[in-house]
């Protein structure tokens, strides 16, 4: 992002908090310019003094006490209460916000395709970066340079030879650092996508510390994230010690442009130019700017962290969804639930994401072999329809076309007759109810998970949520548990076994009364007394709706008034389990090899 392009979205990102970031940089321009006017009347003291002029003295000094009060007051109190009551959290609360709802903008596909760990450090580190960023300029840049800019106005008044010499001293340095940050810049950035990479390295084993340990991988994925988090050490070594080389080598101007000043208002002193307390004064406005510039640019190099942050967090935030749902579309009345492939065709794009670790931005999107090719199907509203084929045939791609979790490349998905893309989505995900192979939970109450997928605005008795529960199969299990629907299930159901997250699914699933129910291989990891209780929640399910079953057992399946056998990316055949028994080969050999079992 160019550099002014990234100055102006920041700005304007920043927009809602204008006003108060206004007051805040006018509170701390006040204190700055206090600070100018201190050494002032310090040196007017220090003058009253050597004449013996007590009054004086003692005005002098009165008002340098004043002036310091109103400044420790405005330090010490007003700006913390500001930014606790307009910024601070204030911030990172909107940020949050503006997060989560492009993470929701997202396409169920671009989720399913993108690395969750990486987005939320992306996320995460963006929004720090941004606070902390604008923090940094608010608080110190933009005072701060006013500040010297203001001290050196009042020095050239006194005298102008003094204030050149400063100037110049201090132009020299800020050109110098300002030039080598911008070639640095870059090697921030390399610095950044290894760090990335090692983060994502941690968060897959930390993920699958489990799996490593049942397979007794613990020294070889110790040794594999030493080695990776070393050479990014190194790095970051070879990065930072460069940076420190150069910049203190320009840092040699910032102390001949204390001292070379001084010594010509010494000289001014020697020859009468200037009284002792102006030198005084003259001697403190020298070490403030040198000082204010030298803490300006010690925030550079956290400046330069956080500008790749950011930088990363606005390609996140540039990145289109794929589905966009503020379309709009129609809502169907009555709804029925039929379903109808036309010619679709359909294949995964390989699509670089935030994460990617290679930073290549010249490469293209990149188009896989056919997942699915020339798909025509009906279903019929109301009917129980299975899909069956080997894994990777194709079956969820098509289910999850006809949810529109991706657009086919080609060809048309209907509802009721009407395309897909004329409808409402976030209307017809109501209307479906979704059981995948894993559920999905929160760390919340089995009535809270239950209650997850309703509508908004759509209200249920408890004799729904009875029915739901029965229907599900889940009866038995609440009734056991102390607490019933109450009962926390923990982080990430930890709390609940495999059959029972299925069944809370489920109920999840028919609580929304939904007129589509798909069951995406809900049994699939499942013994064989929670397989009963499935099925068993499956055709009650099934009633009055239609139901679509991605099966790998016969047993789920075997009543289904169609089933479509899926080979390669096609359907191969299409029938009842009687009429696929004899007319096709394909089924044949799926239920001959086990493929669909008994």
């Amino acid at each position: 992002m160019k550099k002014r392009s990234f100055f102006v979205r920041t700005l304007l990102i920043f927009k809602p908090f204008w006003k108060p970031f206004g007051l805040m940089f006018g509170i701390l321009l006040t204190i700055q310019l206090f600070g100018v006017f201190s050494p002032f009347l310090l040196g007017k003291s220090v003058d009253a003094v050597t004449h013996l002029d007590t009054r004086a003295t003692a005005l002098y000094l009165f008002f340098a006490l004043v002036l310091s009060f109103v400044q420790s007051q405005l330090l010490y109190y007003v700006r913390p209460w500001f930014e606790i009551k307009y910024l601070d959290d204030h911030i990172n609360h909107a940020f949050s916000i503006k997060a989560l709802s492009k993470t929701f903008s997202f396409s169920i596909g671009q989720h399913v395709d993108q690395h969750s760990g990486i987005q939320q450090s992306v996320i995460n580190k963006g929004k720090d970066g941004l606070s902390q960023f604008m923090i940094s300029i608010i608080y110190v840049i933009l005072p701060t340079i006013l500040q010297i800019f203001v001290t050196l106005i009042i020095l050239a008044l006194v005298d102008w030879r003094v204030a050149l010499v400063a100037a110049t001293f201090a132009g020299i340095y800020l050109y110098l650092s300002l030039k080598y940050n911008s070639k640095f810049s870059p090697k921030i950035l390399d610095l950044k996508k290894m760090g990335r990479s090692v983060y994502k390295l941690e968060s897959e084993l930390s993920r699958n510390a489990t799996l490593v340990i049942s397979e007794a991988q613990e020294e070889s994925a110790t040794e594999h994230f030493t080695q990776k988090s070393q050479e990014h050490l190194d790095l970051d070594n070879r990065t930072w010690l460069e940076y420190t080389r150069v910049t203190n080598l320009h840092r040699i101007f910032v102390v001949f442009g204390q001292y070379v000043p001084i010594i010509l208002a010494t000289y001014l002193i020697f020859t009468g130019k200037i009284s002792t307390g102006m030198f005084v004064t003259i001697f403190a406005w020298i070490i403030s700017v040198f000082s204010n510039i030298t803490m300006m640019m010690n925030q550079e190099r956290q400046m330069l962290l956080k500008v790749a942050d950011i930088n990363k967090f606005y390609e996140l935030l540039d990145v289109p969804s794929l589905i966009d749902v503020s379309k709009g579309g129609r809502q169907i009345e009555p709804f029925e639930g039929k379903v109808q492939f036309k010619n679709v065709s359909f294949t995964y794009t390989l699509r670089k994401s935030t994460d990617d670790e290679d930073g290549n931005d010249d490469v293209n999107d990149e188009l896989e072999s056919h997942t699915i090719r020339d798909v025509n199907l009906i279903i019929p509203a109301g009917a129980k329809v299975g899909f069956v084929g080997v894994s990777g045939a194709g079956k969820s791609t098509i289910v999850n076309l006809m949810r529109r979790y991706y657009d086919p490349n080609e060809g048309q998905i209907l509802i009721d007759d009407i395309p897909l893309i004329n409808i409402d989505l976030q209307w017809l995900r109501s209307q479906i109810g979704n059981v995948e192979q894993r559920i999905e939970v929160f760390d919340r109450s089995i009535k809270d998970n239950i209650l997850f997928g309703l509508p908004k605005g759509r209200k249920v008795s408890d004799d729904d949520i009875a029915k739901a529960i029965k229907d599900a199969s889940l009866e038995d299990f609440i009734t056991k548990l102390p607490e019933g629907l109450n009962t926390i299930i923990g982080e990430n159901g930890i709390k609940v076994s495999g059959g029972e997250r299925q069944r809370i699914g489920i109920a999840r699933a028919l609580i929304k009364n939904p007129k589509i129910l798909i069951f995406d291989e809900a049994t699939s990891a499942l013994d064989s007394v929670n397989e009963k209780l499935i099925h068993e929640a499956i055709d009650r399910g099934a009633k009055g709706r239609t139901t679509i079953v991605i099966a790998h057992r016969l047993s789920t399946i075997m009543d289904a008034d169609i089933i479509f056998v899926v080979d390669d990316g096609k359907v191969v055949a299409s029938g009842t389990h009687e009429e696929l028994q004899k007319k096709s080969k394909d089924y044949q050999k799926l239920i001959k090899h086990q493929v669909l079992a008994s």
